[in-house]
């Protein structure tokens, strides 16, 4: 049988996107109306909540190529949010928080509040005219490899590697997504979203219009590895910080080899090994890496969990160790950004410290960065907690965005 040319042609013409973008495939997972939209951006952000939608809006789960730490080639997934009718305002690119729990992938949202991060974030964007895209990350959606936390430098690249696949996708599905691009970020994802525009910023014909990172940890060996092994009266901060210090051990074993207990005592280390190999959800790590302890009498103090050689790398900053090492390439505060940045922190943050922002901005005031380009916005609410202040932090980043001309 001979294929006619132009049939071969157009074979040509629909494969050829595909390959260059990066894009894998591209499925349909739900559809919000827009009274849905409406009703839950009312219940999710009360009088914060933007203008009301108009339009409804559909879920697509993406896979697209990128590539791990090692420079080696993965299949990564994602979210792309499209508003019915085009996004004439651009693209959100949206980088999520800290979590272990692949159920709470981005592309593993329907539109029901399996995630309420990324729902939060979809509300926050589609309702009014822009296109979210939110990547899985390394070792999370459909990756199965380790994601490497908290190293925004490694995990910007799944961000970056979904900006064409998201595009493409749009384009395919007859929707028209505007040219500006926007990037922003919480928690931990507001460090990989800092680490985005840096990387971005240093390649050729990418333009950032703006970004606004969220409560991220950008001082990983300063600010961020003190305040986590620092003493505090709150149970409920101290298990939390628990469980990022033993993500972060358990990420480097199982990527690195190394000995976790080198860093906490025999009997945690075993623990945290344990928990994150059973495919518990977060909150249920959190309850055993607390109560294991606990019962070795940490008393809201990891003093008496972690090494004396460990205590000693932190004090001393010493990058000699390999942890440390690794945090120190991946901290991203004294650079000097040319995209328009808006960093936006909670004061009473007890998980990720404001400081962290505090000193990336005098970092890059120091630098020469001036308010035209740089400013903070810090939410003073008490009553607020690393996990309530996403909300009133996502409508700052709407606000920013919104003024962006």
């Amino acid at each position: 049988m001979v294929i006619p040319l132009f049939v071969l042609l157009l074979l040509m013409i629909l494969t050829v996107p595909a390959r260059a973008s990066g894009l894998i495939d591209c499925e349909k997972t739900g559809t919000l109306t827009a009274a849905h939209l409406n009703q839950r951006l009312q219940t999710v952000f009360g009088p914060l909540a933007p203008a009301p939608a108009s339009h409804a809006a559909c879920l697509y789960a993406l896979r697209y190529h990128s590539h791990d730490a090692k420079g080696r080639r993965v299949t990564l997934s994602g979210l792309l949010a499209l508003p019915v009718g085009g996004a004439p305002r651009g693209l959100v690119v949206f980088t999520h928080g800290t979590t272990v729990d692949r159920s709470l992938s981005p592309s593993r949202f329907t539109g029901k509040t399996n995630s309420p991060e990324v729902e939060a974030a979809v509300l926050a964007f589609v309702s009014s005219g822009y296109a979210a895209a939110m990547p899985d990350y390394l070792g999370l959606g459909v990756d199965k490899g380790v994601h490497p936390y908290p190293l925004g430098k490694v995990n910007c690249a799944s961000a970056i590697d979904l900006l064409e696949p998201a595009r493409t996708a749009a384009e395919r599905l007859g929707s028209a997504v505007g040219p500006r691009l926007f990037i922003t970020g919480y928690s931990e994802g507001g460090a990989v979203a800092l680490w985005t525009v840096r990387s971005l910023e240093q390649m050729p014909g990418v333009s950032v219009t703006a970004a606004a990172p969220m409560a991220g940890p950008y001082d990983l060996t300063g600010t961020t590895a003190h305040s986590l092994v620092a003493p505090t009266t709150n149970p409920k901060i101290f298990a939390a910080r628990l469980y990022l210090l033993a993500y972060l051990l358990n990420s480097v074993h199982r990527e690195d080899g190394i000995k976790v207990t080198d860093y906490v005592v025999p009997v945690m280390a075993a623990v945290i090994v344990n928990v994150f190999g059973k495919n518990l959800s977060d909150e249920a790590i959190i309850k055993r890496l607390a109560l294991a302890a606990t019962l070795r009498g940490a008393r809201n103090s990891v003093g008496r969990i972690t090494t004396g050689r460990f205590q000693t790398v932190l004090r001393t900053t010493d990058l000699a160790d390999p942890v440390l090492r690794e945090l120190q390439t991946n901290n991203c505060f004294d650079w000097s950004p040319r995209t328009k940045l808006c960093l936006i922190c909670l004061e009473s943050d007890g998980i990720v410290v404001p400081e962290n922002t505090h000193k990336a901005l005098k970092a890059m005031r120091a630098r020469r960065v001036g308010p035209e380009t740089l400013q903070e916005f810090v939410i003073h609410d008490p009553s607020l907690n690393h996990a309530t202040a996403l909300v009133p932090s996502l409508a700052q980043a709407r606000r920013f965005f919104d003024k962006q001309r």
